[in-house]
């Protein structure tokens, strides 16, 4: 059961570390609202998939 466990979160935690790394998503000190939270979520997503894009766009 564990090892079923590890291999469906792996993947998932690499994209999470991936766009952590790309982002600093992990980084909202300076958010005090429910929605202040939702804007630093969304644009550092957003930021982690134009990276994405441009990555392999360029490749």
């Amino acid at each position: 059961m564990s090892t079923a466990i590890s291999r469906v979160r792996q993947p998932i935690e690499t994209l999470f570390g991936w766009i952590e790394q790309q982002t600093g998503i992990e980084c909202a000190g300076k958010v005090r609202s429910y929605n202040g939270l939702m804007v630093h979520v969304f644009g550092k997503l957003a930021a982690a998939m134009f990276f994405w894009n441009h990555l392999r766009v360029s490749s």
